[in-house]
């Protein structure tokens, strides 16, 4: 174990690849959170053609257009962000963090699999446990040349999916991480701890957020380093997470997969998307006006077919004008990105989200 914590209150897990077992899965469990250090290729994978990240540009423009269109820059810093020479690890005084993903593009996404250094958690690790990956496959693309500051990828957020966790390798480069606790996840933890150490009489105190009901964000990060081989196991719902590349001759590349601990996982699982988006900072009532026409956010708001927590509505004012709005049509929690219902309307009575 290994803490990485500006004030610890608790430790991140954190093991070898040789020696990693059926214990940090379950300390995974508890803490949704575990850096494998130096798990490097698949033995199985020797004698097949590798993937290094002279390899990504390639790969980019194998994908068909529904993946090209998934490109995101996440922080160009002024630079040029085009694949074409961004991807291009020979240019090396480009700086920023951009990532897209391989999902559609079947045929390329088979053979990717074949080539990748790790496709799947340690088995020493999983044991018996059916784990299952989501449709797709990640990959984050970062420059950050010598002489340069730390360079911020994607601004801190949680992620709004039903997974078990996303586990990210590191391919080349380092990148660091840096988490902390929802309000959930650390009340998660202290039953489970608590419950753990009532046997022996002792009881742990998880966070010092812990004592103050109410506060929706925790004060206290951990910074995680990624280096090359590293995977980092995280539940990004249950974590406030943010990147950040530091200064380095090499791009920091990483590719990530969402995995599911059921066997229950739907056969078609729903199209992934790569967009920033706005999510709620706390627990948010059923109807409550979230934004008026006057001031959206300067973002798209993702659509779901199945469970959206927004609406929008006509609304009037004190003097009788009526202007549009967009309110919530449950109770939203904190890390969840707001959500209006898909539609094949286009034009949902004159307001662009």
């Amino acid at each position: 174990m290994e803490e990485y914590a500006r004030s610890p209150s608790f430790r991140i897990p954190v093991a070898d690849a040789k020696d990693v077992s059926l214990s940090d899965f379950e300390a995974y469990r508890i803490f949704q959170a575990l850096h494998i250090r130096g798990a490097g290729p698949d033995q199985k994978r020797e004698g097949r053609a590798g993937f290094e990240g002279s390899d990504v540009l390639s790969l980019f423009d194998s994908l068909d257009k529904d993946d090209k269109a998934s490109w995101c820059v996440e922080n160009s810093t002024g630079s040029t962000t085009s694949p074409a020479d961004f991807l291009n690890t020979a240019t090396s005084n480009l700086r920023g963090y951009c990532s897209f993903l391989i999902q559609h593009s079947k045929d390329v996404k088979q053979d990717l699999e074949k080539r990748l250094p790790i496709t799947r958690l340690p088995e020493s690790m999983v044991g018996l446990t059916s784990c299952n990956h989501g449709p797709c496959i990640w990959m984050f693309f970062g420059k950050n040349p010598i002489a340069q500051s730390q360079l911020e990828g994607r601004p801190e957020h949680t992620d709004s999916v039903s997974h078990d966790g996303t586990w990210h390798y590191q391919l080349s480069g380092t990148k660091v991480w840096r988490i902390r606790a929802t309000e959930e996840l650390q009340e998660s933890i202290a039953i489970k701890t608590n419950r753990s150490q009532s046997k022996t009489g002792k009881r742990k105190r998880v966070s010092d957020d812990s004592d103050n009901p109410g506060e929706p964000r925790s004060k206290t990060y951990y910074d995680i380093e990624c280096k090359e081989g590293d995977i980092i196991l995280l539940n990004t719902r249950l974590w406030w997470h943010s990147t950040f590349v530091p200064p380095q001759a090499r791009p920091s590349i990483s590719y990530a997969r969402d995995i599911y601990f059921r066997s229950d996982v739907p056969d078609e699982a729903p199209t992934l998307g790569n967009l920033d988006g706005t999510y709620a900072t706390e627990d948010i009532e059923s109807d409550t006006v979230l934004f008026t026409e006057h001031g959206m956010p300067d973002c798209e708001l993702h659509r779901s077919k199945d469970d959206p927590n927004c609406r929008l509505v006509e609304l009037e004012d004190e003097s009788g004008d009526s202007y549009m709005a967009i309110v919530s049509s449950r109770v939203i929690k904190a890390g969840e990105f707001f959500t209006l219902e898909d539609s094949d309307d286009e034009d949902d009575s004159g307001l662009d989200p």
